[in-house]
């Protein structure tokens, strides 16, 4: 009941609002006018035939309706779009304000006129509905008019524009449009926030055999500590005199410095894509590198990148004279997805450039992944002395457990793996609004 008596109030209030605007009564009082003529010019019970005096009461709104239409096509003929002023270069959710020039060029008075802003760098994909005022374009005829807008529709080159005016007569019997066709470039950078779980804290994952507090003299590098030797490792930092105290092959390890490297490894695979547009799991995958790649870099941090790009993993290198948002951006915002995802060639390039002390996060796109050939991968980083990550967006209940076997696993069967062999995973949610889930 109190829905039905909201609708009446709110039905009222148009009403009531309609009459009250001087435009719309004088408006109505035309139409009447126009009816009432009509009405008494056609025979009736009281007269036997036409009655011409009442067509006065017919050709005197004509005339006004008539004029009005001429007038509203006049008007919006004086106007001209001059420019738009606007940085060309934002970073995403950033507040960005517009300003128009415009110029009227006309001796007829407009009461009624309203310019919108094509902008689809916005959810909106529009500028809020301005009015413009006569008063405005008083002197010289121009007019300054500014707007704001929070560019929150993603990363990329937009075209800001066209503008459309819309112009209404003195009595709101019409409205005539006019598009201005400038446009204006806008780059938009990426900028997504920091994950709350990341952390580019250095921990090393060895497990030194004797003393590993002691020096190498006359080297370039800090020496960290040994280990047993595992397939993939540098020979040529072999211990002998350890290797033979123990009777295993034992190699010497280093750390370039106190500060950690940090290699993002972004996999992706066409054939796991799920979602569109900006929300598509690659996308979001991408955000995530993104964003961390930033924070690393912002921290003076050594920074790089591998990623499969034409299906070739590519190594990336950051260093701090990079301007990270457009570089990310370039790289990222074209960038398909892998044909057949890149694992292999991902976990080689990371065996080959991680070491004691990198932090290696590993982003994939899906969760559906081979099992056996990924754990391989990271646990020899790990046992480098690599302080090893996995981030996976939580598209699929399962993971294979191999590319020939065609074996699958659940999804909580495979966390339970990682949690045994001290890997660190983070199950990212589906979707882009809820939080993360470890």
């Amino acid at each position: 009941m109190w829905g039905v008596h909201h609708q009446l109030a709110g039905g009222l209030t148009g009403f009531i609002r309609i009459f009250s605007d001087p435009a719309s009564r004088v408006r109505n009082l035309l139409l009447l006018m126009m009816a009432v003529g009509v009405f008494l010019f056609f025979p009736g019970r009281y007269s036997s035939g036409f009655n011409f005096k009442a067509l006065i009461l017919v050709i005197f709104p004509a005339v006004v309706i008539l004029l009005s239409r001429l007038y509203i096509k006049a008007a919006v003929r004086g106007f001209r779009l001059v420019s738009r002023e606007m940085p060309l270069i934002c970073l995403e959710n950033e507040v960005v304000r517009v300003e128009l020039v415009m110029h009227y060029n006309n001796l007829l008075p407009f009461p009624h006129a309203f310019l919108v802003d094509d902008f689809p760098a916005v959810d909106v994909l529009s500028s809020a509905e301005i009015l413009l005022k006569a008063e405005d374009f008083a002197g010289n005829g121009s007019a300054r008019i500014s707007y704001r807008h929070r560019l929150n529709r993603g990363y990329g080159n937009f075209n800001i524009g066209p503008a459309v005016l819309t112009v209404r007569d003195p009595f709101n019997f019409f409205e005539e449009k006019r598009v201005f066709q400038l446009k204006t470039p806008l780059k938009v950078w990426l900028n997504p926030p920091v994950p709350e779980d990341l952390d580019l804290v250095k921990t090393n994952a060895l497990t030194p055999i004797g003393d590993s507090r002691s020096s190498l003299a006359g080297h370039g590098m800090d020496f960290y500590g040994i280990k047993e030797y595992v397939a993939g490792d540098d020979i040529r930092a072999m211990s002998w005199l350890k290797t033979a105290q123990t009777g295993r092959p034992v190699i010497k390890q280093f750390e370039r410095d106190t500060r950690p490297d940090v290699l993002v490894l972004v996999h992706t695979d066409r054939r796991e894509l799920r979602g569109f547009g900006f929300g598509n799991t690659m996308k979001r995958l991408l955000r995530i590198a993104a964003a961390i790649i930033g924070e690393t870099c912002q921290r003076g941090l050594p920074a790089a990148m591998g990623l499969c790009i034409d299906d070739v993993a590519q190594h990336i290198r950051l260093g701090g004279s990079t301007p990270v948002y457009g570089f990310m951006t370039e790289l990222l915002a074209d960038l398909k997805p892998a044909e057949e995802g890149g694992l292999p060639q991902l976990l080689s390039l990371a065996l080959n450039k991680a070491g004691p002390g990198t932090i290696v996060i590993f982003l994939s796109q899906t969760i559906h992944l081979p099992v056996d050939e990924l754990l391989g991968g990271l646990l020899t980083l790990q046992a480098r002395g690599a302080r090893v990550s996995l981030w996976a967006i939580d598209d699929s209940d399962q993971a294979r457990f191999s590319e020939d076997t065609g074996l699958t696993i659940s999804k909580e069967e495979f966390k339970q793996r990682l949690s045994e062999m001290n890997l660190e995973f983070l199950l990212l949610p589906s979707r882009s609004e809820s939080g993360p889930v470890v």
